[in-house]
């Protein structure tokens, strides 16, 4: 029998609006599979408008998301990260 290990991470892309309220634009979710290195990144857009607006902002984020996802994929032997 093979047991295997999941690890998930998740985070909110969140910007300013015009009122300077905090808003959430968009979820993340990342599911790391240890055992056949397979791994996912899903982005669920929940403000179109504004994630269009301030993208280069929500870029930065996604890109921050990505990197932290690498490395703990790295930490846990993907060899695609080595």
């Amino acid at each position: 029998m093979n047991i295997n290990e999941t690890t998930t991470m998740n985070a909110n892309i969140i910007v300013k609006d015009a009122n300077g309220a905090d808003i959430v634009v968009a979820y993340l979710n990342a599911s790391l599979d240890g055992g056949n290195q397979n791994f996912n990144i899903n982005l669920n857009v929940q403000n179109k408008a504004l994630l269009i607006t301030n993208a280069e902002e929500v870029k930065t984020q996604y890109n921050e998301f990505e990197t932290a996802v690498k490395s703990r994929a790295k930490d846990l032997g993907y060899v695609i990260f080595a």
